[in-house]
């Protein structure tokens, strides 16, 4: 990726050259080939390493000690919290006005991100992927209850992990108290061992 800053102060960036260029000494062709498009303003820009979850970048800006167009890392507020306004109604339904006849409000502090509705996100996920382990052996079960069928030991085993390993999940999702560690919380039901040769 390259930028140019423009006379008037701003950054252009592009996804890379420009076929051509137009500027004061005429037309350039070819002008992806150009062996040094710092002649022309043309400088790499640098995407610094950030977290995503909680860090954001900035506008992008001109580091002239290094020749190159970058942006800075912000730390974003991730457990912050905003004025939420509520309109205030009658019983019909029509808004309540003050005495200058401008509509009223309930004002309240919401946080940025609901820690519970993050926590129940993340359960749902768990529960759901329970579900799609369980279900290529459900027939089993299926088969017990209507033909009293023993499900192999092997099988009850496989489930048994699946759900306990579900319940470890959810409670670890219970144990995490920050909107932080709730935005970066990810799971793997069952991670694979990497073996070392």
């Amino acid at each position: 990726m390259k930028a140019r800053k423009l006379d008037n102060g701003q950054i252009v960036t592009y996804g890379r050259l420009p076929l051509e260029w137009k500027d004061e000494n005429g037309l350039h062709l070819n002008f992806r080939k150009t062996e040094d498009a710092t002649v022309f303003g043309f400088y790499d820009v640098v995407i610094p390493q950030y977290d995503k979850v909680t860090e954001g970048l900035s506008e992008i800006k001109w580091n002239s000690k290094k020749k190159i167009f970058t942006y800075s890392v912000v730390k974003k507020d991730v457990e912050g919290t905003y004025e939420h306004k509520e309109p205030i109604v009658d019983e019909d339904g029509k808004a309540v006005l003050d005495a200058d006849g401008e509509p009223t409000y309930n004002i309240t502090t919401k946080p940025i991100h609901d820690k519970d509705k993050l926590k129940a996100n993340h359960i749902i996920s768990i529960k759901n992927q329970a579900g799609r382990l369980l279900s290529p052996t459900d027939w089993y079960t299926s088969r017990k209850s209507e033909l009293d069928k023993e499900i192999p030991i092997d099988v009850l085993a496989d489930r048994k992990k699946i759900r306990d390993r579900a319940d470890e999940l959810e409670a670890e999702v219970n144990a995490l108290t920050t909107a932080e560690e709730l935005l970066k919380y990810t799971f793997e039901f069952f991670p694979v061992a990497i073996q070392k040769e």
